[in-house]
């Protein structure tokens, strides 16, 4: 094995297709969106240079700015819910009959084989102001009062929107944090318990700083899943009322597809990578201060 890694052209051979791979279908469409966002291009006219004029243009306009912001909204919320709530929800269940606990996994999970199209079709009959299910069960229990346009009424719209995303996503993360906290040793939890700590001091100092790694992991995905929601926007909402939902990724697809600005969807498409960029450091920064590469390198 060890004279099998030395010969340099014997791992290139194996690595070529890999490389092929990944120049061709994410390297090469990085490069090429980073040039087309320095130009002004509708797809059938020949380019034309424009520097940076894309991205001035989109930093000065609101529609751009009120998507981005609505992008960081739904990734905060995204983590709250998703990452967090899990956490806790998954220390709750962990407690639990080995029974109850494979039912609630299996519960949790079942929203997450399908895929977010087929879900944002469900809530969207369950939102239906008409003949939907929630409002349907409104009136049933009493609550008439209660019943709304959920979809179209701008102080509902973006919160109906954000459920659907998480609500699908918070299986995975459950699933995750629940193993780790299944993988701590139980004599861990035991010698505290003879220490005589109680249940918030047994959570606090042993089961959240041993599952810091793997909640990094859920807080990454949730964040940048929540800054990059589009299909339930687009099936449900089309961005609207107005562009009250209108998100950064929904706000790209509309300059390239309805009003063939390319070389302004591409310099969407860059701002987006560079804030993921931003995003991802400010939470390996957060998580480093909490001790997760001492956990993770002590493992």
């Amino acid at each position: 094995m060890k004279k099998i890694l030395e010969n340099k052209l014997y791992i290139f051979i194996l690595s070529l297709p890999a490389l092929v791979l990944f120049s061709g279908f994410v390297l090469y469409p990085m490069l090429y969106s980073g040039l087309m966002s320095l130009q002004k291009t509708d797809g059938l006219t020949k380019a034309t240079f424009a520097g940076m004029s894309n991205f001035i243009r989109l930093f000065t306009d609101e529609a751009f700015l009120r998507a981005n912001s609505a992008s960081f909204g739904l990734s905060l919320l995204a983590v709250i819910f998703n990452a967090l709530l899990a956490t806790a929800v998954a220390v709750l269940v962990c407690g639990l009959d080995t029974k109850i606990q494979f039912f609630l996994r299996t519960a949790f999970m079942i929203p997450l084989v399908l895929s977010i199209s087929v879900i944002s079709q469900l809530w969207l009959t369950i939102y239906h102001a008409d003949w939907g299910m929630l409002n349907q069960f409104l009136r049933i229990i009493g609550l008439d009062f209660l019943q709304n346009e959920w979809l179209i009424n701008p102080k509902t719209a973006m919160i109906c929107v954000a459920v659907v995303g998480m609500w699908w996503m918070f299986g995975m993360d459950f699933l995750m944090i629940s193993s780790a906290i299944e993988s701590i040793p139980a004599q861990y939890f035991e010698a505290a318990q003879l220490d005589g700590a109680g249940l918030w001091q047994i959570i606090s100092t042993i089961t959240l700083p041993l599952i810091l790694p793997v909640l990094k992991t859920c807080v990454t995905i949730s964040a940048i899943g929540g800054l990059f929601t589009f299909p339930q926007v687009f099936i449900m909402t089309g961005g609207g009322p107005g562009d009250l939902t209108q998100t950064v990724m929904m706000y790209m697809y509309r300059q390239a597809f309805s009003n063939q600005r390319y070389g302004m969807a591409a310099a969407v498409g860059v701002i987006v990578i560079l804030e993921t960029c931003i995003l991802l450091g400010l939470i390996g920064l957060l998580f480093k201060k909490l001790g997760c590469e001492e956990i993770e390198a002590s493992r």
